[in-house]
């Protein structure tokens, strides 16, 4: 097998990557809490033990702080890190404990 030098457009992406944490790809149903607004019903595709990804159309301004519902655990504290038209990466306070992310893990890991 010979081996093929990566793309130079996925090295630059590569360079540009700054997570510090393993990425857990999941899909839960959940759902996010803003300020004093109603619970909003979303969707979680991954978390780490820093932060999460959430598709939704709800419309938050980075910074904003937000109560996030892991499934099987209580709210998780956090921030809007960043923002798109249909998803939002949420930085928690905090990060998760090991034993919640084992459980994580070992939950999503098809082997």
């Amino acid at each position: 097998m010979r081996f093929k030098p990566a793309d130079p457009e996925t090295i630059a992406w590569l360079e540009n990557e700054r997570r510090e944490a393993v990425r857990i790809i999941v899909s839960w149903s959940s759902s996010i809490t803003v300020d004093e607004l109603a619970p909003r019903k979303v969707r979680i595709t991954d978390c780490t033990s820093r932060g999460c990804r959430i598709e939704t159309d709800l419309a938050v301004t980075v910074g904003t702080f937000v109560y996030v519902v892991l499934p099987l655990f209580e709210d998780v504290p956090g921030w809007v890190a960043w923002s798109s038209s249909d998803a939002l990466g949420i930085d928690f306070s905090h990060p998760l404990q090991s034993k919640i992310l084992e459980y994580i893990i070992e939950q999503n890991n098809p082997f």
